[in-house]
């Protein structure tokens, strides 16, 4: 569970792709958790939102650093929703920490890595099953912006601890260690410490258990080198494929400072 310190949102936060959304002192009473939204509305399926649905939370993911692309994720403490947004850049508008209610009615529903995503349907041909909200309009009909922002700290994880609970959520893991990368090829004598955050990277903890952690090739520091020591690492939960291979728990930094040296 998170904790959060409030504080006042004093200046209205420009977003540059759009007119900037309405600021909200008073949002609209949640009507569930997003735990039950997870769990229990949407289930092990995709399914249209045909209900009076609020969920509320807080702002956990940031495109600040280009990781995370035209998408939101919030947590309410008990589960995260990926909201496809479809606009761009959003950590002016909708920083990390602020308050939000999402409501749901009509919004589409389905996983992505793992990760409950709202938005539109997408089309039958689309190989995705969300679609991106697209449009301020859109955007302001689902997520209303609150006047608060706390200050989110990671819940902390061993790596034998996650579960499919935790997916979407911000967790931190420590003890790490660097065991591979897709951006060196050690059978062919490149050496590991050459590994930059573009890509896939494997690390380990001391009991051997391990995790991947995925950068995006247009983040700002997808070309800077992986800390070769002891780091911890903060992101969000994600379930895929290691550079195509075999399926593992995998974090999505929000930006580089995610990762720290011990």
């Amino acid at each position: 569970m998170y904790r959060l310190f409030l504080i006042p949102l004093l200046l209205a936060i420009g977003c540059n792709c759009s007119d900037e959304p309405e600021l909200r002192g008073s949002l609209p009473i949640a009507t569930t958790t997003m735990e039950h939204l997870r769990n229990d509305i949407v289930g092990n399926r995709s399914a249209l939102i045909g209900e009076d649905v609020i969920v509320e939370g807080y702002v956990i993911s940031s495109d600040e650093d280009d990781n995370f692309y035209r998408t939101m994720v919030v947590d309410d403490g008990t589960a995260a929703v990926e909201v496809m947004m479809g606009l761009t850049p959003l950590h002016t508008a909708y920083p990390v920490g602020l308050r939000v209610a999402l409501c749901l009615r009509d919004c589409y529903a389905a996983y992505s890595y793992g990760v409950l995503q709202v938005g539109r349907r997408a089309e039958e041909y689309e190989n995705y099953a969300v679609e991106y909200l697209g449009s301020r309009e859109a955007v302001d009909r689902v997520v209303r912006r609150g006047a608060e922002v706390g200050n989110i700290r990671a819940i902390r994880r061993k790596i034998t601890e996650l579960s499919d609970a935790d997916l979407g959520r911000f967790v931190e893991i420590e003890g790490l260690h660097l065991v591979a990368s897709s951006s060196v090829d050690t059978h062919a004598g490149e050496p590991l410490e050459d590994a930059l955050w573009g890509g896939y990277a494997m690390f380990k903890d001391e009991s051997g258990d391990s995790i991947a952690v995925y950068t995006r090739s247009y983040a700002r520091y997808a070309e800077n080198y992986i800390p070769s020591g002891e780091v911890t690492l903060r992101g969000l939960v994600q379930w895929g494929r290691y550079n195509g291979g075999r399926e593992c728990y995998q974090l999505k930094m929000r930006y580089e400072r995610d990762c720290t040296t011990n």
